[in-house]
């Protein structure tokens, strides 16, 4: 297992995809079925299917507590303990009459 700490950039092996780490955890996790890496992959070249994530979002693990935010746009999901990690749902601001 890995301790992913809050600010941890991450990077697909396997994907174009990039995201920070908001709130950590101590797991093991993948993305789109390869390795989750904290450097990036110099010429790789990226074949992987999947789910499209966006930029901005956020997805967590509700068993572990860890939180992602999508930097850069690729190829997904990500996978916590092999647990899927759930895109968060956005949060209704008060309205400003």
């Amino acid at each position: 297992m890995t301790k992913w700490t809050p600010g941890t950039r991450l990077y697909s092996a396997v994907s174009a995809v990039e995201a920070i780490v908001v709130t950590g955890a101590d797991i093991e996790l993948t993305c789109a079925g390869g390795p989750v890496l904290t450097e990036r992959a110099d010429g790789a070249e990226f074949s992987a299917e999947g789910t499209e994530l966006a930029v901005g979002k956020r997805h967590e693990d509700a068993d572990s507590g860890l939180v992602v935010m999508i930097t850069r746009p690729g190829v997904g999901p990500f996978a916590a303990d092999g647990r899927e990690l759930m895109q968060r749902a956005a949060t209704a601001l008060p309205s400003s009459d």
